[in-house]
């Protein structure tokens, strides 16, 4: 029923209404994960490098694991910083979204998110672009940091674990040729 409603008071384009605002919208992860990735790798390679310099380059596999992973406390900043950077990368768009929701409604004729973005700007500037921001921050930054850290923490846990079967299956293959 809702399905026929939709596709004789719209047509076709009725069922993709909105997709240009999810397909931004799924841009904030995205940014935010990269942005963690790519700083991360810095730091490591910075780390790397700093290690090797000072050890003259002999390392043991526990420090090679370390090496591939971030602390938790390293983990929980990069994650609050990724996390702000998408954040003012999306939310303009998410308040012109949200302002075109709350003041045009169902509105036959309305505008665009383009169009209420240059609206913000021309009546506020770059502040009217991000009015708001602090709930979405305060909401959004703890939580994305300890997922980022927990991630890391998870991942030193399994690669510990891949490590150490490789390591006996190893083991197993050399003590069959005895």
């Amino acid at each position: 029923v809702l399905l026929g409603n939709i596709l004789s008071e719209k047509g076709i384009g009725g069922f993709y209404k909105g997709i240009q605002a999810y397909t931004v919208l799924c841009l904030k992860p995205a940014i935010q994960y990269t942005v963690y990735e790519q700083v991360k790798k810095i730091v490591l390679a910075t780390r790397r490098v700093n290690r090797a310099a000072a050890a003259g380059g002999g390392r043991s596999s526990a420090i090679v694991v370390e090496d591939e992973s971030l602390g938790a406390a390293e983990a929980f900043l990069l994650g609050m910083v990724a996390r702000v950077v998408a954040t003012m990368l999306t939310y303009p768009y998410l308040r012109a979204k949200v302002m075109l929701q709350s003041t045009y409604g169902n509105a036959k004729v309305k505008p665009t998110i383009p169009q209420m973005i240059s609206e913000q700007f021309s009546e506020g500037g770059v502040w009217g672009l991000y009015q708001g921001i602090g709930p979405e921050l305060t909401r959004g930054v703890f939580s994305a940091a300890l997922m980022m850290m927990v991630k890391e923490r998870i991942g030193v846990m399994v690669r510990a674990l891949i490590d150490g079967r490789e390591e006996q299956q190893k083991q197993l293959i050399n003590n069959r040729g005895r």
